[in-house]
C-alpha cells in the first residue's frame, strides 16, 4: 500500500508543478471533479442520455461561482477528507491504507464496472 500511495503522491506532486496548482488543489481537482465527471460521461454512455455530466458541469460550475478563494476552499477539503481517512484508524486502518483503499483502489474498481457496462455490455 506504502507504495501505491508514493506513487500517488508522486504523481500529484508533479501536476502540482506543472500545472502551478498546490498540491492540495490538485488533490481537490482530481478527486472531486475529474473522476466524478468522468464516472458521469460512462453513467451517460450506459443510459444513452447527456443527463449526468450536464448536471454535474452545471452544479460544479454553480459551485464555483460561489467560491471565493478556490485555495482556501481546497486547503479546507483536502483537511476534512484528510481527517476522515484518519477517522478509519480508530478500526485498525491507517492513513496510508485508507487513503489507497478509498482514493485510488474503490474508484478503480467503479471504473471497471463502468467500462465494462458501458463499453463491453451483451447487445
Amino acid at each position: 500500500m506504502k507504495e501505491i500511495f508514493d506513487l500517488t503522491y508522486k504523481l500529484l506532486m508533479f501536476l502540482s508543478r506543472i500545472t502551478g496548482f498546490s498540491y492540495k488543489e490538485i488533490n481537490i481537482i482530481i478527486w472531486f471533479i475529474v473522476i466524478p465527471l468522468s464516472w458521469t460521461f460512462l453513467i451517460d454512455k450506459i443510459r444513452g442520455k447527456h443527463f449526468f455530466k450536464i448536471g454535474f458541469v452545471a452544479i460544479t460550475t454553480l459551485a464555483f461561482l460561489f467560491i471565493k478563494d478556490f485555495s482556501e476552499f481546497s486547503n479546507t477539503l483536502f483537511d476534512a477528507s484528510a481527517e476522515f481517512l484518519r477517522g478509519f484508524d480508530s478500526i485498525g486502518s491507517n492513513y496510508t491504507t485508507t487513503s489507497v483503499v478509498i482514493c485510488v483502489l474503490a474508484p478503480l474498481v467503479i471504473y471497471i464496472l463502468l467500462i465494462r457496462k458501458a463499453y463491453f455490455r451483451k447487445m
